[in-house]
């Protein structure tokens, strides 16, 4: 829980982020009207975090167990590091399943 509740405050320093609800447990879900969350999914990928995504709004989220205690920190810096880059880039990041998600997320259910 503590693992939790320092993630959800790390994601809350990051001003392109929000954490969506109000968490109580282990599933922190955050998204940003600033960035393509999917795309700053797939650069986490690419670095050995996995991640789930989600739509309306468009997000990812993640469950902190117990082995995501020690690495709070450093999936905070590559959180931020990410952020940066889809903020950044002239164009949108290349590969991975970014677009997928933002097709599926513009047709009506």
């Amino acid at each position: 829980m503590e693992a939790s509740k320092r993630l959800q405050k790390g994601i809350k320093e990051i001003p392109e982020l929000f954490i969506i609800g109000r968490p109580d447990m282990t599933i922190v879900a955050f998204g940003s009207n600033m960035i393509d969350m999917f795309e700053v999914n797939d650069l986490l990928s690419s670095k050995g975090w996995h991640l789930n995504p989600l739509q309306r709004p468009n997000s990812i989220h993640i469950c902190v167990t117990l082995k995501h205690v020690p690495v709070v920190d450093n999936f905070l810096k590559d959180v931020k590091d990410y952020v940066e880059t889809v903020k950044e880039k002239s164009r949108p990041v290349s590969g991975g399943l970014a677009p997928i998600y933002g097709a599926a997320g513009k047709i009506p259910d």
